[in-house]
């Protein structure tokens, strides 16, 4: 799968983040997590098990065209999240965000 660009909905996105949308938009219609992570990242990691609780997540491993993609879009830390919301829309962060994570769980 290419990673070229791709609009949809949700805006633009990988063809890899693409087809997980589109697989897990099918198996549930609820909210769901895509995840960028780094190798060896503690925070990375507690995101990914705290939102995972929460919600389905998929875990990413961040190659080279990630990383510049995320300096353009204004992110400066990993790991970068994305929230797929059963209404279209979408939220998205960057670091370890407690708050963030917090809210979903009370959703």
């Amino acid at each position: 799968m290419s990673n070229r660009m791709i609009r949809t909905e949700y805006g633009y996105v990988s063809g890899t983040e693409r087809s997980i949308i589109e697989k897990l938009s099918r198996e549930e219609k609820r909210m769901h997590a895509i995840i960028y992570t780094k190798p060896n990242c503690p925070k990375c990691r507690m995101t990914s098990n705290l939102l995972s609780r929460v919600m389905p997540a998929q875990t990413i491993m961040a190659d080279e065209q990630d990383y510049a993609r995320f300096r353009k879009q204004g992110y400066k830390s990993m790991p970068v999240v994305t929230v797929y919301k059963p209404d279209g829309t979408c939220d998205q962060w960057c670091d370890m965000r407690t708050d963030k994570i917090n809210q979903y769980k009370e959703a």
